[in-house]
């Protein structure tokens, strides 16, 4: 009898097929005949093996067209767009990160994104209040934690609030497994997935494949896990251990793929990227765990991220898959390319030099941007160097930044400019923000409108506002995401965030009961920019799909009209709901901005995190890139008025205001260390409230002085807060040393206050805490080991009253203040 081993070989032979497809069906072929093989005769083995393998070859073809027609109809989508934009360089920049730029009506790859992780956290709400992660970086409720991972991977507790919240859970994730398929992916619907894992690579490469394959060997449920050759699973039965003869490959290649990040199933090319979206996300479903239990006794050993974070990391990052999708097709990389490819034909159709040279920058540009959103360069070069450097950048977060809270007062005046642009009142987001902060309840109630914290489903989305994700190790993230939420800065902006998308929604409500053609003119601008039309507006101002809050006000918010209208299919829906809420998203980084993919991308380019050159500049770029988002912003919408006297309207305001703001965070950071407020009347202080409130307050020390805050010079301070930690270090060693070969006192006491002093995590730069923790502790023990203590402090002070004006009222050496903070000193009042 005559197999399909011998039909696959003869077609091979005769070169109808490629022979490494032919190899591998020939090995899925003899694998399905060999298992088969025990249970029933030769003939009838070899007979199943070829139903299966024929049917697993319909499947995939099938899963192929579908990939190509969505990946068709986004690169039409594509060139309509490119071609038609007044500038097709910078609309192709758009396509990852939009900013202002009149005439491109696209979506965007960063906003959309955005938008689905806040409609994912506003379905989580209830799920993120109790289990999610404390200021310490603990889960509010560990117990019920196990439980909800117990209930996702189908173990029933007898746990009601698990089985309630795992249903929560379970709805978000099928959600958007449906809009990965939706735009061209293809994942089977699998109950009781459970939470995927991030694994540790530093670990497993360490430990390797023989101690990995163990561990997870028991833990695993073979009867969920699909051989994907034939299609059918390892095992017929929950709980049966197939033999490792039949695993064996299966767990090679599963480990292989993670400590190689996927090169181990292909060959370098001349083609930019590997494998498409469509097809990743499949393989990272491959590993199913038998309980809520396994998965968090493997996650000890081999995982990355603790449970909380793993179940947000997975449909956040899935979230991102189906953004990059929906803009750009089922292969991203190659929708931007070709996006790029459509603006050079243009340029060079043109025959504009300029043109053409702005679409070779902006397309550089916007493959750095991508890979940043994509997460490629997060990859490092060295996974030890990087995991080390990372954590010295949030460690640096913790005993630098406690006092941030005072530097986001700049966020009052780009609120209020955002505001303004839209036609939106800015004292309305102003009281809204205080009746967020002052209530429970109307926070609550912003969540059932769809709003929820940002910082209840990221810990660290406090510390990303301002330096982009940082990847350190536990304990450091810990600690500088506790430093921010201690001081309050965390909760302020997630009030700010919170309180100007509901002011949108209510002042598109406002306009409900108008046509399209006659709602305010700013409003209809803003939406008609972005791709909303009179028919979208008025499927979005049904009354029914519209939230009414218990003193009766009105709000079109996205995520609540999504599950309470009824006009159209659930997936048009979904388009329509996260095209506004993307919308919302693009206006709220006008108000409240954060540090930009655009900013990240220019800053550090493609550099790897564990590279010479990728940490030197991640380590400069730590609290620079919120300036020059906010910079890049501010000058875009600038560019975007069109009188002279809008755009000097426009830039007074600004100026004005963060000049202002930045005085006010000048003179409370002095009383939070312990002095009084400086003199307002000479130049000195006005230059440092510009650098101030552009967010660049550390370098407004160097006008006047030679050293920061911190202590290091100015050149330690433009490398960076890395480098300047580093040489504190070093200078434990080396100033005693050097003072000690110069034939002076060494005074090491002086240098380990110091160093403790501007080390000092959490609590060191806390404005409750920064004075108490400097006077009271490191005083006390620079006095102790420094016999020279006393006369130091009075130069130092003589030094800060000659350079900023200046006294303390918190006297040196003591826990608590002498007398209250001079406030007649900002007149230049120096008695």
């Amino acid at each position: 009898m005559t197999n399909i081993h011998d039909c696959i070989q003869r077609a091979v032979d005769a070169k109808e097929l490629n022979p490494v497809r032919g190899r591998a069906a020939q090995g899925q072929y003899d694998q399905l005949v060999a298992r088969y093989r025990s249970v029933m005769s030769e003939d009838q083995a070899q007979l199943a093996a070829a139903a299966d393998l024929k049917e697993a070859t319909r499947r995939a073809a099938r899963s192929r067209y579908h990939a190509v027609i969505n990946q068709l109809q986004a690169l039409r989508r594509i060139k309509a767009l490119i071609e038609t934009a007044p500038d097709p360089a910078r609309a192709v920049k758009y396509l990852i990160e939009y900013s202002d730029g009149p005439g491109f009506s696209g979506e965007s790859v960063r906003s959309l994104t955005d938008a689905y992780h806040s409609s994912i956290a506003a379905g989580l709400y209830e799920m993120l209040t109790k289990v999610g992660l404390n200021v310490l970086g603990n889960s509010r409720d560990r117990i019920l934690l196990e439980n909800l991972m117990d209930e996702l991977h189908g173990i029933a507790t007898g746990n009601a609030d698990a089985a309630k919240l795992a249903e929560l859970v379970r709805y978000q994730q099928n959600r958007m497994r449906q809009l990965f398929n939706a735009h061209g992916g293809d994942i089977g619907e699998l109950a009781d997935y459970g939470v995927p894992h991030a694994h540790s690579v530093e670990m497993l490469r360490t430990r390797g494949f023989d101690a990995w394959a163990n561990t997870i060997e028991t833990r695993l449920a073979w009867d969920k896990i699909i051989d994907l050759g034939t299609g059918k699973p390892y095992a017929a039965q929950p709980g049966t251990i197939p033999d490792r003869a039949l695993t064996d490959r299966f767990l090679r290649e599963v480990y292989e793929n993670i400590t190689t990040r996927g090169w181990n199933t292909r060959d370098p090319s001349l083609t930019t990227g590997g494998q498409a979206l469509y097809n990743q996300r499949a393989d990272h479903r491959v590993l199913h765990f038998r309980s809520g239990k396994d998965w968090l006794a493997y996650n000890n050993d081999f995982g990355n991220a603790d449970p909380f974070s793993a179940m947000m990391n997975g449909l956040f990052g899935l979230a991102n898959d189906v953004a990059m999708m929906r803009v750009l097709g089922p292969n991203p990389r190659a929708g931007l390319e070709f996006a790029i490819q459509v603006a050079q034909r243009r340029a060079a159709e043109l025959r504009d030099p300029k043109l053409e040279k702005s679409v070779h920058a902006q397309a550089a540009l916007a493959r750095t941007m991508f890979n940043h959103q994509s997460g490629a360069n997060n990859i490092p070069e060295s996974v030890g160097w990087s995991t080390f450097f990372s954590g010295v950048r949030a460690f640096n977060v913790s005993t630098q930044l406690g006092s941030a809270v005072l530097s986001s007062a700049s966020d009052m005046v780009t609120i209020g400019l955002a505001a303004n642009h839209i036609g939106m009142n800015p004292t309305n987001v102003a009281a809204r923000t205080a009746r967020l902060v002052a209530s429970h309840t109307t926070r609550q109630e912003a969540a059932r409108m769809g709003y929820v914290a940002a910082t209840l489903a990221d810990a660290g989305a406090g510390q990303a506002r301002y330096f982009g994700k940082l990847m350190g190790t536990g304990i450091t993230n810990r600690m500088a995401s506790a430093t921010l939420r201690m001081s309050a800065l965390t909760f302020m902006t997630d009030m700010r965030r919170i309180s100007f998308q509901m002011e949108f929604s209510g002042y598109m409500a406002q306009n409900a009961d108008r046509a399209f053609a006659d709602i305010d003119a700013p409003l209809r601008q803003v939406l008609s920019d972005r791709g909303i039309t009179a028919q979208d507006w008025d499927l979005l101002r049904d009354p029914a799909a519209r939230f009414v809050s218990q003193d009766g006000a009105d709000f079109i918010a996205p995520s609540y009209w999504l599950e309470n209208q009824t006009a159209l299919p659930r997936m048009e829906a979904e388009g329509l709901a996260m095209r506004l809420q993307m919308i919302t998203q693009e206006h709220l980084e006008m108000a409240v901005p954060t540090a930009s993919l655009e900013g990240r991308a220019r800053m550090i380019g493609d550099t790897k995190g564990g590279s010479a050159s990728g940490e030197l500049l991640r380590s400069a770029m730590v609290y620079r890139s919120f300036a020059l988002s906010l910079t890049m912003n501010q000058y875009r919408r600038w560019l975007y008025k069109k009188s002279g006297w809008s755009k000097l309207g426009y830039v007074g305001a600004l100026g004005a205001g963060l000049v202002l703001t930045g005085a006010l965070t000048i003179q409370l950071k002095e009383i939070a260390k312990g002095n009084d407020p400086r003199p307002m009347n000479d130049r000195k202080f006005w230059f440092a409230a510009l650098m101030q409130g552009g967010g660049l307050g550390i370098f407004g020390d160097f006008f006047f002085s030679e050293a920061s805050r911190t202590g290091g010079g100015f050149g330690e301070t433009l490398a960076g807060a890395t480098v300047s930690f580093v040489g504190d270090g070093m200078g434990l060693v080396a100033q005693p040393l050097g003072r000690f070969i110069a034939g002076q006192e060494p005074n090491f006491g002086r240098t380990v206050s110091d160093f403790g002093r501007f080390n000092t995590p959490v609590i060191g730069t806390n404005p409750l805490t920064r004075a108490v923790v400097s006077r009271g502790i490191w005083d006390n023990v620079q006095r102790f080991l420094d016999n020279d203590a006393e006369s130091t402090w009075r130069r130092q002070d003589r030094q800060r009253e000659r350079e900023f004006g200046t006294r303390s009222f918190f006297d040196r050496g003591s826990a608590t203040p002498s007398r209250a903070p001079d406030l007649t000193n900002i007149l230049g009042d120096q008695r």
